[in-house]
């Protein structure tokens, strides 16, 4: 790493979005007296990296007090955020007493059920402290991912995008599929099997002249009893729809142990593949992303559908990460306070604690093989699963239509984008990307 690279330098290099510091610090100012609205998480993390490249390329504590007119909330907000600045500088500079004592301040003002900033501050700044004490030892964290513990349910009945990205996928492979009479769904995350309940509700209002003679769906988990479950629901669904069905469990400990002979796919099948967010967890090894890529080309689907967080979090600088990741984080914690009100919700806190705690940890703390969560990018997949003979497919204009009426029952809808992303939808709030589903076949 160059020495003289610093955090300044950082927070310049990152492309963060066009702001004029200055206009926004003199509108602040000019609206406090009579307007006392709260800052977005993003606003305050882009006045306190302001802040922080004064301080740093000035020199002087002039820069440190300079703190527009805002919310004592916010102005609290901005010092805590300055703080991460400050640990993270200190500890590339390898001063890790100094640094755990900044991070211990800023865990003091930092609450797992404050607001969002405060909420940010306690996974960063506790991230932060595993790093100190493991390289103070010259070791690094090891991976540690938190099971799901029912959340996945929850993320899907509770928040809007996990909602939306799934039925657009779903529309997608009724789309391909609507006229096949022998369907093969392979599903990597069946959980209760409730999204392909719809599925077979619309194939069983197919027209007599596409009668489905055979439906198959092959699940692939390692929660044994989930599969089981969600098996048992849908020869429910099957047999009151009267549609032909065989149902098959893939028990695999991790998706780098998927074979091609495990899915047994019959001639005459129609092969859609359901895989959100399968790849990026593969990315800290490519060998095993190789596998599980040519294994699903191999079965050669008719469509692949893939949902894969559209940021890039794969940097090897920590500095780099660091600076991403906190902002991207930041637009969740606010989306979370938005549609999940209630602070002290518990289960908001622990969809906290398992997605974006998680995230935070293993991408600031972690480093090579150990760092597990790693995000890149809808143009990186797009050149990659091309090399590997997928070809992108477009969205029907019913199933990115009846997305955006879906997304209109939720409130807070001109927060809300659905926006082209080349043959992909790209899902935002207040102007940052967020999800990405696309849609892939064999060529």
């Amino acid at each position: 790493m160059d020495p003289g690279f610093k955090m300044s330098d950082w927070l310049d290099e990152f492309s963060l979005p066009q702001t004029d510091f200055s206009m926004l610090q003199s509108n602040f100012e000019s609206k406090m007296p009579t307007e006392t609205k709260l800052l977005s998480s993003q606003e305050i993390i882009k006045m306190a990296s302001s802040r922080y490249i004064k301080v740093f390329d000035c020199g002087g504590l002039d820069s440190f007090f300079d703190i527009p007119a805002v919310a004592p909330e916010d102005q609290q907000s901005v010092e805590n955020v300055h703080l991460l600045f400050t640990c993270a500088e200190m500890m590339r500079n390898k001063q890790y007493d100094q640094a755990a004592r900044v991070s211990m301040s800023g865990r003091t003002f930092s609450l797992q059920w404050g607001n969002p900033i405060q909420r940010l501050c306690y996974y960063f700044s506790g991230a932060l402290q595993d790093r100190i004490e493991c390289e103070a030892r010259h070791e690094l964290p090891g991976y540690n991912k938190t099971e799901l513990n029912g959340l996945g349910a929850f993320a899907t009945n509770i928040i809007p995008y996990v909602r939306i990205l799934q039925f657009t996928s779903l529309q997608a492979i009724l789309d391909t599929v609507r006229n096949a009479s022998k369907i093969h769904l392979i599903d990597r995350e069946i959980r209760n099997g409730s999204h392909w309940s719809v599925l077979m509700q619309s194939l069983a209002l197919r027209s007599s002249s596409y009668p489905i003679k055979l439906l198959r769906i092959t699940a692939v988990g390692k929660d044994v009893e989930n599969l089981i479950e969600g098996g048992r629901r849908l020869h429910e669904v099957a047999q009151s729809l009267k549609i032909p069905f065989i149902y098959r469990m893939v028990e695999i400990s991790s998706m780098e142990a998927i074979q091609q002979g495990m899915f047994n796919v019959k001639p005459g099948e129609v092969v859609a593949v359901y895989a959100p967010y399968a790849f990026n967890s593969l990315l800290y090894k490519r060998n095993l992303l190789d596998n599980l890529v040519d294994v699903i080309v191999k079965l050669r689907p008719r469509i692949m559908v893939n949902i894969e967080v559209e940021v890039h979090h794969n940097s090897p600088r920590f500095e780099n990460r660091f600076v991403e990741v906190l902002f991207f984080c930041s637009t969740w914690f606010d989306y979370l306070d938005v549609i999940l009100p209630d602070r002290h919700d518990t289960r908001r806190v622990m969809y906290e604690e398992v997605f974006c705690g998680n995230t935070v940890r293993n991408l600031v703390a972690c480093e090579m093989n150990d760092r597990r969560v790693r995000h890149v990018k809808t143009d990186v997949w797009r050149c990659y699963f091309g090399q590997k003979g997928l070809k992108e497919m477009s969205f029907s204009y019913q199933a990115s239509y009846q997305a955006r009426l879906l997304l209109k029952e939720f409130p807070q809808g001109e927060c809300y984008s659905l926006d082209a992303n080349g043959s992909a939808i790209t899902m935002g709030w207040n102007g940052t990307q967020l999800l990405t589903v696309s849609a892939w076949t064999c060529l």
